[in-house]
């Protein structure tokens, strides 16, 4: 897990090349008003200095996570392409995506926001001459001063061995699932319905993933099995709504990602709330399961008045 305390705010480095522009190629976007990057450029060996733009975030919210892991997300796509040479084709995996947000952690409701993103790579391996999977550490500050930062692992595979993988899967038909009705906006953290991911399940601390392509914050473009993000958020959306109407922010989040989630069958998504080991927080551990097993594990932490 991440810990902010062991990076100090901000530590000048010197500029070994110049800025360069990140294309929504390179973040494996369609639309180019999703790219929250606006630059990136080589520090040193395995050290990277990235810059993004925030929009607003929505009324009554901090900041959105979605954007902040959305952002991490892009940052590393961006440099493995561009940095490590992997390919576009190549399909990407995520193992783990761990981070942490200062605490009582705002971002300015007036314009968008300016931030920074470091990164430092380690643990570079290969398969044969392409890089197959790269561990990276990000810091992400605003106005200099460190406010989250994350930890995870990207992995990619040759098309060839991803069709291999994903068999009859890769040709499911897009946006042809059922589509449930979504639970109350309000007990999820969200303003909308389009927005929720949940729908209700057959106990108080259980939901059914609902997959609704019209959000366009995660889904971007067609694709053959549920996102990543996706589960993430459906796992901040569970622990609100487990947690209602009391107030739960939380500050470190951990995920695990053990199997693709597919769009052909639903997907049920449990929740535990646990004493955290910090004083004055909790704790909620979710589950995805699908046809019996587990496809992703995640725990949040911290206070909730």
């Amino acid at each position: 897990m991440p810990e902010i305390s062991v990076v100090p705010p901000h530590t000048p480095r010197t500029k070994t090349e110049g800025r360069r522009r990140v294309t929504k190629e390179s973040v494996h976007l369609v639309r180019e008003d999703k790219v929250l990057l606006t630059g990136w450029r080589r520090l040193k060996d395995g050290e990277f200095s990235l810059t993004a733009r925030w929009p607003t975030p929505p009324v009554g919210l901090p900041y959105d996570p979605r954007v902040l892991t959305q952002t991490i997300r892009q940052s590393g796509l961006a440099v493995a392409h561009a940095a490590y040479g992997v390919p576009l084709t190549h399909q990407t995996l995520l193992h783990h995506f761990d981070f942490t947000v200062v605490p009582d952690f705002r971002v300015t409701p007036q314009g968008s926001s300016p931030l920074g993103v470091e990164i430092t790579v380690f643990e570079p391996k290969k398969r044969g001459r392409s890089v197959s999977s790269l561990g990276m550490d990000f810091r992400v500050l605003l106005g200099g001063t460190l406010v989250a930062r994350a930890d995870s692992e990207f992995g990619w595979i040759s098309p060839a061995a991803y069709r291999r993988l994903r068999g009859e899967h890769l040709t499911d038909d897009w946006n042809t699932w059922p589509l449930p009705l979504p639970v109350d906006p309000h007990t999820v953290g969200r303003a909308t319905g389009r927005e929720v991911v949940l729908a209700p399940g057959d106990d108080r601390h259980r939901w059914r993933l609902r997959n609704d392509v019209e959000n366009d914050l995660l889904y971007d473009h067609p694709v053959d099995h549920v996102p990543g993000l996706v589960l993430m958020e459906a796992a901040g959306q569970a622990a609100h709504a487990a947690l209602h109407p009391r107030a739960f922010e939380p500050t470190t989040v951990t995920n695990a990602f053990d199997l693709y989630a597919e769009f052909d069958r639903p997907c049920w998504i449990d929740v535990e709330v646990v004493p955290s080991a910090a004083p004055g927080e909790i704790s909620v551990l979710v589950t995805a399961t699908q046809s019996g097993q587990s496809v992703f594990r995640g725990r949040l932490s911290g206070p909730c008045d």
